[in-house]
């Protein structure tokens, strides 16, 4: 009974472009059209290799004295000879060959995509789109309209659409998949966060007059999007995922003094900025207000002590 031997042809993704069924004792493989597989490569010799079984019965691949020989996987090394072991391909020319046997075990079926695999995007959707139109809520300071909600909504779609798409394009054309679902999770996950840090920040500032989450909120800001970047990245290929975890967040540090130093200056040269950016219903202040005496006698201090540094100065030059 012949032996049957399956040779792959694998694309630049390792995905399986073309599978040849060879009934016999070997197999030629080249560019000519008397091979068993023909290979449509500039770089593969009309009669590159064959591949027979040894005194053991395993397969092995044999150069037929060609010009640009046989390599193992990635290796730079030329061989004459490679044992396969049917999951590392060999290269041919351009060109990586799987080749296995009939025997070959492959591994169980994945599972299919649960019922509910779909429900955690929509939900985060759900949750970004009431977090929005809370806070036009909350922000409302005269008669509601609808492109105070509207608006922002949209804004927030096309930022997500524009993102998910421009992932989705590089993860089809780097790893063959385009990853759509994951992308759109990732992203959605992390405007939800943002915008979730954004309200908590807003709150703050207005009801308790706490100003270090407004003014470092940038800090959130590149945090969520170096993880995002790395999660996306990660889509793209489970490959030198340290040495991008790496990376992204070297750029997002970087970012984040750039930012901090151009803040520290805008500072020192117009004060600092109003804790609170935006006006809130007044039952969510939680700070104490102050009565107006306490208001009235603050303002007496702050006089006398500019009353007090305007002496210091005319004294310290009578010119002025």
């Amino acid at each position: 009974m012949d032996q049957v031997t399956w040779i792959e042809i694998l694309s630049r993704h390792r995905d399986v472009a073309h599978r040849v069924r060879v009934a016999g004792a070997e197999v030629h493989i080249g560019r000519g059209y008397d091979n068993d597989v023909v290979i449509d490569d500039a770089y593969v010799a009309p009669r590159h290799a064959r591949v027979f079984r040894d005194e053991t019965g395993r397969l092995v691949a044999e150069d037929l004295g060609s010009l640009n020989g046989l390599f193992l996987d990635r290796d730079k090394t030329k061989l004459a000879r490679i044992v396969i072991d049917g999951e590392r391909p060999i290269r041919i020319g351009h060109t990586f060959v799987r080749i296995r046997d009939a025997s070959h075990m492959v591994p169980p079926e994945r599972a299919g995509q649960p019922a509910g695999a779909k429900i955690l995007p929509i939900a985060l959707a759900a949750a970004l789109i009431v977090l929005e139109a809370l806070s036009a809520w909350l922000g409302e300071t005269g008669e509601p309209k609808a492109s105070n909600y509207l608006f922002p909504l949209l804004s927030v779609a096309a930022v997500v659409i524009v993102w998910v798409g421009v992932w989705a394009l590089l993860s089809r054309v780097i790893s063959g998949v385009a990853h759509f679902e994951r992308n759109l999770l990732i992203a959605l996950a992390a405007i939800l966060g943002f915008s979730v840090f954004n309200e908590f920040a807003q709150f703050s500032a207005f009801a308790l007059t706490w100003r270090i989450p407004t003014s470092y909120g940038y800090v959130a800001m590149w945090c969520i999007l170096a993880v995002a970047c790395f999660f996306h990245l990660r889509e793209l290929g489970r490959s030198r995922l340290p040495v991008k975890a790496v990376a992204v967040a070297g750029l997002a540090a970087l970012a984040i003094a750039i930012q901090t130093l151009a803040q520290s200056e805008a500072f020192h040269d117009s004060g600092r900025q109003n804790t609170a950016q935006r006006l809130l219903p007044p039952a969510l202040r939680l700070a104490p207000v102050r009565d107006e005496t306490t208001f009235f006698g603050e303002i007496e201090q702050l006089k006398s002590r500019l009353d007090r540094d305007r002496s210091d100065v005319r004294a310290d030059d009578p010119a002025r």
